[in-house]
């Protein structure tokens, strides 16, 4: 592209502010992952396993500081390409039209066009997590555990351009719209009438007719003022957890009360740029029931080939007027409490079994719409040219002087209720401990995921993963003789089942799961053991929250943690764990302004979690 073109072609919208909520992170055995069932012990993993927290000695407090690094403004350059169409059927194709996407109203022909977004964008972190518990005549054990609010606010708004623009070429057209008026490819007109009740009769002019006539251009200018408000907020901040231990048996609960809500305010405005004139077109002026003078007109060149052969016919342009608007708007909430239940049994200080139901009461979040209102009204006539140029033809009416609903528009999307499913999962696992410690989980997820996706021929479809089920398995060593500690963690997805997926998602599908599983996390981590301390770090990889994403499950330990490493100190009854995950959307921001982007390390930014716990 020119850069003539871009200077006409660039454009800002829309101007935007995105902020993402998100939880504290946690990783509790740093270095060899999360969610084994029977790996936990203490307040730390009762999502893991309820069970864990009857283990723990007198008391347990843990407390976990966050930050997140600021985000300069992200700028997105798309595209916009210009819409064409005709009016009118093959033998009339003389009628163009287009919508141009720009204010320039000195553009001529319809382009792609460069368009750049500017987004605002933010991670923020509750700022304190803090978690308790407490032992009971070495029976009971009861704790809370408190985390931030999970959720997003997304705000766009400004002011898009666009114009109609036509362009009526008369040369080699037959029976234009109906109104007689052939016009051959040397501009002689050719003029075909019946009148009421008369007799039919055509005459054609020796002669081209006048330019302004054969060639018609009009454009009206738009403005689209958009305005979006988008929230959604889950509070799961408290969990509450009970735990009792008989003998070599341990059985605990979790209950933690969930609530919702969505905001969804949106609406799109279509107004005609203040000061525009009412368009027209150039007609023949005679009266086509005078055969007369008809005849006088056609033969006359200072009529069929001058401008004071023809007149203007108007159509009325609601200048500064609403002419089309879209709401999108509603409120939404729900609640519920999700239950877990949990049991291990000790075979000995070595060997430990594990299971976890996860949400056994099944529970989900119906949410229930108030104040819904969605709808497109349109003031903007169907376009039909018929009569545009025939002199006997009445005036037509490009926009009406009332709003009319657009067909099917009507509430679409804003339903009375939107059900969200909880995952319901059943883990099952063994520790062993000695002479290194393995511990191996399987788990089984008994409801599907569903999401719509764009299929490959650009329509809408909903994608259904079912039988899903995970391995994870981890390990933690002695390396030789030396007083080094090596750990690690994986987590594979077995191939599960799915339906409504178009033959490309299906075959990529297969491709990803090859060998019938595929690799979702990894964890590897190293410590050093000196002194009665203990001195280390890891770091993993993780594909989970995709799918805590889709199910809403804030509750995931492992949620929005794709990226990360940790470091940390244990001493006696304390420790203190760094950890730092990635913020995919602040680096995102941070990559699109820098301007080197081989240095990496000036756009990488993390949520960073600062824990200290002491046990007794």
């Amino acid at each position: 592209m020119s850069a003539q073109a871009l200077a006409l072609a660039a454009g800002d919208f829309p101007y935007g502010n995105l902020i993402l909520k998100v939880p504290a992170q946690e990783d509790p055995y740093p270095g060899i992952g999360g969610n084994f069932s029977s790996l936990g012990k203490g307040i730390d993993t009762v999502l893991w396993n309820p069970a864990g927290l009857a283990k723990i000695g007198t008391s347990e407090i843990n407390l976990g500081f966050t930050s997140t690094a600021t985000s300069p403004p992200y700028n997105k350059n798309y595209e916009v390409k210009d819409t064409t169409f005709e009016v009118g059927s093959t033998s009339t194709t003389g009628f163009s039209n287009a919508i141009l996407y720009t204010s320039d109203l000195t553009v001529i022909n319809p382009t792609t066009r460069e368009y750049t977004g500017h987004l605002n964008y933010s991670t923020v972190t509750n700022g304190i997590n803090y978690k308790q518990a407490i032992k009971i005549a070495d029976t009971f054990a009861f704790g809370i555990s408190t985390r931030g609010e999970t959720g997003y606010s997304l705000s766009l708004a400004g002011n898009f351009p666009a114009q109609w623009k036509s362009d009526l070429d008369l040369h080699n057209v037959t029976n234009f719209m109906g109104s007689g008026i052939s016009i051959n490819n040397n501009g002689q007109i050719t003029y075909t009438y019946t009148p009421s009740g008369g007799t039919p009769y055509t005459y054609t002019s020796a002669n081209p007719v006048w330019s302004g006539f054969l060639n018609q251009s009009q454009r009206i200018p738009f403005t689209a003022i958009s305005d979006a408000h988008n929230d959604l907020n889950v509070q799961s901040n408290l969990t509450m957890t009970g735990a009792a231990k008989w003998g070599n048996l341990s059985l605990g609960a979790n209950i933690t009360p969930i609530s919702a809500a969505a905001n969804i305010n949106n609406s799109v405005r279509m107004i005609v740029k203040e000061g525009t004139g009412d368009v027209y077109f150039y007609v023949p002026n005679f009266n086509p029931n005078n055969e007369a003078e008809v005849v006088n007109w056609i033969n006359d060149p200072n009529l069929f080939g001058a401008p004071a052969g023809y007149k203007k016919r108007y159509f009325r342009v609601p200048a500064g007027e609403t002419v089309a608007e879209a709401k999108y708007n509603g409120f939404y909430q729900a609640s519920t409490a999700r239950m877990d239940l949990g049991a291990m049994y000790d075979f000995g200080e070595n060997f430990t079994l594990g299971m976890a139901l996860e949400n056994f009461n099944n529970a989900s979040l119906d949410f229930r719409g108030y104040g819904r209102v969605a709808y497109v009204n349109s003031r903007i006539s169907t376009i039909d040219a018929t009569g545009l140029i025939d002199p006997a033809g009445t005036s037509y009416n490009f926009f009406s002087d009332t709003f009319i609903p657009v067909k099917d528009t009507e509430n679409i999307g804003m339903l009375a209720q939107i059900p969200s499913q909880l995952p319901q999962k059943f883990r099952i696992g063994a520790t062993l401990r000695k002479p290194f410690l393995i511990t191996l989980d399987y788990e089984k997820q008994a409801n599907p995921i569903t999401y719509r996706y764009q299929k490959s021929d650009s329509t809408y479809g909903d994608l259904v993963i079912s039988n899903i089920n995970y391995l994870r398995g981890g390990f933690e060593t002695q390396f030789l003789f030396l007083p080094m500690i090596l750990k690690g963690g994986l987590t594979v997805m077995l191939k599960p089942d799915i339906s409504g997926a178009d033959s490309q998602m299906e075959d990529n599908f297969n491709k990803a799961f090859k060998y019938q599983m595929l690799p979702l996390k990894l964890d590897l981590g190293a410590g050093f053991a000196a002194w009665g301390s203990e001195i280390g770090g890891g770091f993993g990889f993780s594909l989970m929250p995709i799918f805590s994403t889709l199910q809403l499950d804030t509750l995931n330990q492992d949620f929005s943690k794709m990226g990360y490493y940790n470091m940390f100190i244990k001493k006696d009854f304390w420790q203190v764990t760094y950890m730092s995950v990635l913020d995919p959307g602040s680096t995102a921001a941070a990559y699109s302004s820098a301007t080197d982007k081989n240095n990496w390390m000036s756009y990488i930014k993390s949520i960073n979690t600062l824990t200290v716990s002491v046990r007794f």
